[in-house]
This record gives C-alpha cells, sequence and structure tokens, in this order.
C-alpha cells in the first residue's frame, strides 16, 4: 500500500535521520558499530526480496546477495565487517560476512539454512543453522572453522533434553548470548556461554551458565509427572 513502507532510523542525540532506502519503498536496520555504521536491509527498485545494506556517513552501499533473490545483514564489528544471511540461486539461505569487498559463504551444518547475527572485534561470528537432520543448532564461526556449540554442553545437560538452538551475540571476551530449547519439557530458555578470553577454534572450552538449575529442573518435573 503507498505510503506505508517503513524507513531504517539512525536516532543520534535527539535527532531521527531516515536512511532511506536502495531505491525501493522501504527498509530495516538492525546493527550499529562505534564508528556509526549501519547494517540491515533495503528494497531495491521494483524488489521486494530486500538485500543487505550497509549505511556509512549517510551512503546506502547494496551488499548484494549470493545469487538468490534476498540477504539481510545484523551485525556489524568496529572494523566494519558485517555478517547476515543471503538466498543462494538454490533454494536455500547460508550465513555471510562480508569485510570489505570480499563476501565470504560461511556454509551451514549440513541443512538447507544458516543465519549469522552477531560479529565481535575478533572477527569471529556466531548465529544458527539447520543440520542434517533439519534440527536448529547455535554455531560459532572462527578463524575458518566452524562448531557446532551443542558439541561443547555436558552430557547432563544433553540428558536433560537441552539443544542450543540459536546464538545471537558475541561480545570480544568471546561470551555467547543465545537461547535453547528443551526437547522434554517444550521450554525455552536463554544461555550464557562464558570464556575467561578469546579462544582459538580447538581449545574453546566454555562454561555454560544458566542451564544447570533448569537442567535440575527438568529432572524433577520429569520424577514428579512419573509418581503421579
Amino acid at each position: 500500500m503507498a505510503g506505508m513502507a517503513g524507513h531504517a532510523i539512525l536516532w543520534n542525540s535527539g535527532t531521527a535521520t531516515d536512511l532511506g532506502a536502495l531505491g525501493g519503498d522501504g527498509s530495516y536496520s538492525y546493527g550499529i558499530n562505534n564508528a556509526g555504521q549501519v547494517v540491515g536491509q533495503a528494497y531495491t527498485a521494483g524488489d521486494r526480496g530486500g538485500h543487505a545494506t550497509l549505511w556509512n556517513s549517510g551512503t546506502a552501499t547494496d551488499l548484494n546477495t549470493l545469487g538468490g533473490s534476498r540477504s539481510g545483514a545484523f551485525g556489524i564489528n568496529d572494523s566494519g565487517q558485517v555478517v547476515g544471511y543471503s538466498y543462494t540461486a538454490g533454494k536455500g539461505a547460508h550465513a555471510i560476512l562480508w569485510s570489505g569487498s570480499t563476501t565470504t559463504d560461511l556454509g551451514t551444518l549440513g541443512g538447507d539454512e544458516g543465519y549469522a547475527y552477531g560479529i565481535n572485534n575478533a572477527g569471529q561470528v556466531v548465529g544458527y543453522s539447520y543440520t542434517a537432520g533439519k534440527g536448529e543448532h547455535a554455531i560459532l564461526w572462527s578463524g575458518g572453522t566452524a562448531t557446532d556449540l551443542n558439541t561443547i554442553l555436558s552430557i547432563d545437560d544433553v540428558s536433560a533434553g537441552w539443544v542450543l538452538g540459536r546464538a545471537v551475540g558475541i561480545n570480544d571476551n568471546g561470551w555467547i548470548v543465545g537461547f535453547a530449547h528443551n526437547h522434554l519439557s517444550g521450554i525455552d530458555h536463554a544461555y550464557l556461554l562464558a570464556v575467561n578470553a578469546v579462544p582459538e577454534p580447538e581449545t574453546y572450552a566454555m562454561m555454560l551458565i544458566g542451564l544447570g538449575a533448569l537442567a535440575g529442573t527438568v529432572r524433577r518435573r520429569k520424577q514428579k509427572n512419573t509418581t503421579g
């Protein structure tokens, strides 16, 4: 409907700036870095799919796609590296890292789709991917290596039914946040994966915070249901 499209906005010291689009009707902003660079998605002329977009000092740059109909950008670090997703020429969407003029397809965990949501200043990227079994798994891309974050869960957490479904943010210490799903109880819960320093991929040792108590709650709930 004419006049109903939304535009990405930058608010700074009480001033709202319309970031515009890429010749189309609308746009959305999702992330900003300390330099004031903004990322999101904007429509191009005659296209309702939307393209990943970088706004820098009032200029909108189309980050384009991997041959598919649409793409989107969700996070940007202070070096200007951008993460998001793009549909390919086939059916699926892949997680993407845009770094300067280089576009890197981060791929998936064997499924059709993958999305990147956050990036820190070390260039570590987090998001999620479908597996070959169609499940959603949180994922870390670091140094060219993709790590399914469920591989670091304790046996107790796995036995209690927890699956780390998505990772949505990572800070410069390598701490990761996201949400997990419990397939035994059906509940979702936020989680924090914490480390003491930014690790190498092969030594990514993390402490899971928040699910341990929940695991005990789930076990007690199951025992109560069993005993009537």
